[in-house]
C-alpha cells in the first residue's frame, strides 16, 4: 500500500503537459488572510500575525468533463510569533483524479481523498468508487493508505470501508463498514446502519446506529423526528449519544487518554409567525457518562428581509462549574454596490464566579465588499473578554477571488 501514498502528487505531474495544452479553463478559488491578534492566557501575553493561504482548484481534462482534476492545498504562517513549534503549517487536504462517464452510473476518484460512507470515513491516498441510482441500489467503497494525522502514530496503514444502499419515494435505508489497520495491528473496525422514512409530507423520521466492534459498543447514534403539525408550525425531537474515544486508533497513544460519552435529548418547537419572521423555543439534557447532567433551554426570534436580517437569542444553561445565562444579537445590512456589513455580541452571565468573573462578553464586527462574483473582499475584528481568554483581541483581513 506504500505505492499509493504519492499517488496523488503523481498523477497531478504526470498530467501536466495535458493541462498545459488543454483548452478547458481551470478554476482556482483562493482565499488569503492576513490576521493580527493578542491573547492574555494564563496571565501571559501572547501576539500573533498569521498568513494564511487556502487554494484550491478544479481542471476539466476533457472537454465534456468527464475527467477532470481536484485539488486543495493550504499554508500558514505567522509574521510575528517564534515561541510555539508549529510557526509555519502546510497539509494538502485532497488532489484527485475524478472519472464520471455519462455512459454510466458511476463515479471513480484516484488520489488523496476524504470518503464519508456512514461509519466508514477516512482521509486517504488511494481510490474511491461511487455506484447510484440502479434500481435504486447505490454503493460506495475506498481502498487506500492513510495520511498522516494527529490521530495515527504510524500513518500509512490500509485503510478500506464503503457503504451499500437502497432507496425509493417514501423510505431509504443503508449499511457500512469500516477497517483500518497500522502494523499489522487493528486500529480501528466499525459497522453501521442508517436510514430515513417519510411517510406524508408532514412526517419525516431519520436514525443511524454506528458500533464500535473493538470496544464491542456504541459509539455513534441519532434518532431525528420532524414534523410540521399545521401550516406555519415546525417541531424537531432527537436523541443522539456519542463517543470520541471509538473515532482514534487503537495503535495511537492519544487512546490511553480518558474521553467521556454523552447522551442528549434535544426538542424544538418554532412557529413562522410570516415569511421573514419565526420564533422558536428549545432544549436539551446533556447526559454525560460521568455523574451530572446539563441543562440548556431558551427561545430565538430570527427576522431576514433583505437587506436587513437580525436575531436574538435567550439561552439558560444548568451545568458545572456554574451555571450561567446567555444573550446572543447579531445584526446584518447589505448596502448598493455590493458592501455589506454584520456585527454580533453574545453576553454570558455567570450565576457563580468562574476563574474571577462572574460575565464575559464576547464581539464580532466585519464589513465587506462584493468586488465582482469571483472577488470579495472582507475587514473583520473580534474581541472577547472572559474567565478562559481575557483581553482578547483579533483583527482578519480576506481576500477571496476566483479565476
Amino acid at each position: 500500500m506504500k505505492i499509493l501514498k504519492n499517488t496523488w502528487a503523481i498523477l497531478l505531474m504526470a498530467l501536466l503537459p495535458e493541462v498545459a495544452m488543454a483548452s478547458s479553463p481551470i478554476n482556482i478559488d483562493s482565499s488569503t488572510y492576513f490576521g493580527a491578534y493578542g491573547l492574555n492566557m494564563n496571565n501571559m501575553d501572547n501576539s500573533y500575525i498569521p498568513f494564511y493561504e487556502d487554494l484550491n482548484l478544479a481542471y476539466p481534462v476533457t472537454s465534456d468533463r468527464e475527467l477532470s482534476i481536484e485539488a486543495s492545498g493550504w499554508l500558514r504562517y505567522d509574521l510575528l510569533n517564534t515561541v510555539y513549534t508549529n510557526r509555519t503549517a502546510v497539509d494538502m487536504p485532497y488532489g484527485y483524479l475524478d472519472y464520471r462517464p455519462k455512459s454510466a452510473p458511476i463515479a471513480l476518484k484516484v488520489g488523496r481523498i476524504s470518503s464519508w460512507f456512514g461509519a466508514a470515513n477516512d482521509r486517504y491516498d488511494g481510490l474511491e468508487l461511487m455506484l447510484g441510482n440502479l434500481y435504486g441500489l447505490g454503493l460506495g467503497a475506498f481502498v487506500g493508505s492513510e495520511v498522516d494525522s494527529e490521530l495515527h502514530d504510524a500513518p500509512g496503514g490500509v485503510t478500506t470501508g464503503g457503504r451499500l444502499s437502497y432507496s425509493r419515494s417514501l423510505f431509504g435505508v443503508g449499511g457500512s463498514i469500516f477497517y483500518a489497520e497500522n502494523s499489522g495491528d487493528i486500529s480501528q473496525e466499525r459497522w453501521g446502519i442508517d436510514g430515513w422514512i417519510k411517510p406524508v409530507d408532514m412526517l419525516y423520521l431519520f436514525g443511524r446506529y454506528y458500533y464500535d466492534m473493538i470496544d464491542k459498543r456504541a459509539y455513534d447514534g441519532t434518532l431525528k423526528l420532524s414534523l410540521t403539525p399545521i401550516k406555519k408550525v415546525f417541531v424537531d425531537a432527537q436523541y443522539a449519544l456519542f463517543d470520541p474515544a471509538s473515532l482514534i486508533d487503537k495503535t495511537s497513544i492519544f487512546w490511553v487518554f480518558n474521553t467521556e460519552s454523552y447522551r442528549t435529548v434535544t426538542a424544538n418547537v418554532g412557529y413562522r409567525i410570516i415569511d421573514a419572521l419565526s420564533l422558536s423555543l428549545d432544549g436539551t439534557r446533556y447526559m454525560y457518562s460521568s455523574d451530572g447532567n446539563a441543562y440548556s433551554y431558551g427561545g430565538t426570534v430570527d427576522y431576514d428581509m433583505r437587506p436587513y436580517a437580525m436575531g436574538l437569542e435567550l439561552k439558560k444553561v444548568d451545568s458545572a462549574p456554574t451555571d450561567y445565562l446567555r444573550t446572543r444579537l447579531y445584526l446584518f445590512r447589505s448596502f448598493v454596490m455590493g458592501f455589506y456589513a454584520n456585527i454580533e455580541v453574545i453576553y454570558t452571565s455567570y450565576l457563580g464566579e468562574l476563574n474571577g468573573y462572574d460575565h464575559s462578553i464576547v464581539g464580532h464586527a466585519a464589513v465587506g465588499k462584493t468586488i465582482t462574483n469571483d472577488l470579495k473582499l472582507t475587514l473583520s475584528g473580534d474581541s472577547i473578554d472572559g474567565p478562559f481568554i481575557r483581553h482578547g483581541g483579533f483583527g482578519m483581513l480576506s481576500l477571496k477571488y476566483g479565476l
